[in-house]
């Protein structure tokens, strides 16, 4: 039986996904995903509301580091 290598520090996320969260670690100022997006990043741990904007968890952070890599 074959086996596959796989990353298991950077969660498997679509690329507008990747986007999103780059944006809310970068702080974008216009966020072009909607509270869908958001919410989603939130029930995976990558990301969770702030006093003003959303920020990227530690989880988060490790999964973009992971990624660029």
């Amino acid at each position: 039986m074959a086996e596959t290598a796989t990353n298991t520090q950077a969660p498997v996320m679509t690329d507008p996904e990747w986007i999103a969260l780059e944006s809310i670690n970068e702080e974008t100022r216009r966020f072009i995903f909607g509270e869908a997006m958001l919410r989603l990043l939130q029930g995976r741990g990558l990301a969770e509301p702030g006093d003003e904007r959303w920020n990227v968890t530690q989880e988060g952070q490790q999964a973009l580091q992971a990624h660029s890599n």
